[in-house]
């Protein structure tokens, strides 16, 4: 199959499959292809936010040191193929085809009812395999203990990121069924684990849930051994952090919380050094110094200020906020928003709205998930009466456009889905 054609058949199933958590259908999956998962030293992340930056500095270092690492990460920004990456790089589109089609062909001679999410990932596997790479990062699509990702059968390192409350539908109500959820990444094949820093309830239940694992090596990413603060290196903003034996590492990804995924990155490079992995110094500066990712408090200058961030649930906008009080103080803001039925959307509205000189909404892509704008608009009007449902994309940037003045900044946030449109709009004018 063509590469077009394999997009279509795979948007197809991701319509007419959804998400069905469970590990029974993958690892059909897996075993029709001799278990690829076998073959590769797995860094395994789950966590509510921070798994794409953590998985992305980790990547950047290992790549730097002349390791070849695979990267499967959800979801796609720019283009649907960076959910698949080889030293941060995407894979040709003839050997994505070519691949695909192998898992195509086998989903309907076997009639598998695995779903999307479970063949990329599968996929992802099969381009490592192909491409040789010597050490894979895999990120948790949602959840940990019944997300695709969770049918390895053992893993490296696993990293618990910051967890707080997001998709109750599939996790669970409390923090307590959530952390679980994202705790069960760590199993019987698991050897190190590194946990961010946290809030003390979630450590708690870390501390229980690890109680009777005797063989485990753990690190807490701890605040109270690092110096943060903020520097700039060549008119670039920067985070200068010290944290155990790095000193003034120069971090370009803005954001308070961005510190945090920093030291967890640091823990986990320190555990793969103990496993025998030669992790260069030279790559941590390089990394850390270069480092972006695109819609995560991404700022961009162009006729107007521009932030891009995915925040989509109550805690991801908490951070938003806090980085544009830092960062943004007494500048206008104008938000373009979108977000799905299964969000925090109303407390989002209620907390947030009234910050907002004006107000455009947006509907996100998936048509099953997403909250349409002029129900989102509506919520709004509670808190901000200047507020307006668009009907595009491009309309939502024109009129928050007319409506700002030079000193405004427009803030796009509520999903990635749309981040990557936004963003072409944003640098083609």
């Amino acid at each position: 199959m063509k590469y077009e054609e394999c997009r279509e058949w795979l948007e197809n199933r991701r319509k007419s499959m959804g998400s069905v958590p469970g590990l029974l259908e993958v690892n059909r999956l897996l075993d029709e292809f001799e278990r690829p998962d076998d073959l590769f030293p797995i860094i395994h992340i789950a966590g509510t936010n921070g798994k794409g930056s953590v998985g992305y500095l980790l990547e950047s270092v290992l790549s730097k040191s002349r390791i070849k690492v695979g990267r499967f990460l959800s979801p796609a920004v720019i283009d649907e193929r960076e959910i698949i990456l080889v030293n941060g790089k995407m894979v040709p589109k003839t050997v994505w085809a070519e691949k695909l089609t192998e898992i195509i062909e086998i989903v309907e001679n076997k009639n598998l009812k695995a779903t999307a999410f479970e063949i990329e990932f599968v996929l992802s596997l099969l381009i490592f395999k192909k491409n040789g790479c010597g050490i894979v990062i895999l990120e948790c699509g949602m959840g940990g203990k019944l997300d695709a990702t969770n049918a390895i059968n053992k893993s490296l390192v696993d990293i618990i990121t910051s967890i707080s409350i997001d998709h109750t539908n599939f996790l669970g109500e409390s923090l307590k069924d959530i952390s679980l959820h994202k705790f069960g990444i760590i199993k019987e094949g698991s050897k190190n684990v590194v946990l961010s820093p946290q809030t003390v309830e979630v450590e708690e239940l870390f501390d229980k849930f690890i109680s009777d694992k005797k063989d485990l090596y753990i690190i807490k990413s701890s605040k109270k051994e690092a110096k943060f603060k903020k520097g700039k290196t060549d008119k670039k903003i920067v985070w200068d952090i010290s944290y155990k034996g790095y000193n003034n590492l120069k971090l370009s990804l803005l954001g308070f919380n961005q510190t945090d995924n920093a030291i967890c990155v640091l823990d986990a490079l320190d555990i793969l050094k103990k496993e025998g992995y030669c992790i260069k110094d030279k790559a941590v500066l390089s990394a850390f110094e270069n480092a972006f990712w695109p819609a995560r408090f991404e700022i961009i200058e162009k006729k107007n200020t521009y932030i891009l961030d995915g925040a989509h649930n109550i805690d991801a906008v908490r951070v938003l906020f806090e980085n544009i009080n830092m960062y943004f103080t007494n500048r206008n803001l104008i938000y373009i928003m979108g977000m799905y039925k299964d969000k925090a959307y109303e407390e989002v509205a209620e907390k947030y709205a009234s910050k907002a000189k004006a107000i455009v909404t947006v509907t996100p892509k998936d048509s099953k998930r997403a909250l349409n704008a002029f129900e989102l608009g509506k919520i709004i009007k509670d808190y901000n009466e200047n507020v307006t449902a668009s009907d595009s994309y491009c309309e939502a940037l024109e009129i928050a456009e007319l409506l700002s003045d030079k000193k405004d900044v427009i803030l796009i946030f509520g999903s990635l889905s749309f981040m990557g449109e936004f963003r072409d709009l944003i640098l083609s004018e």
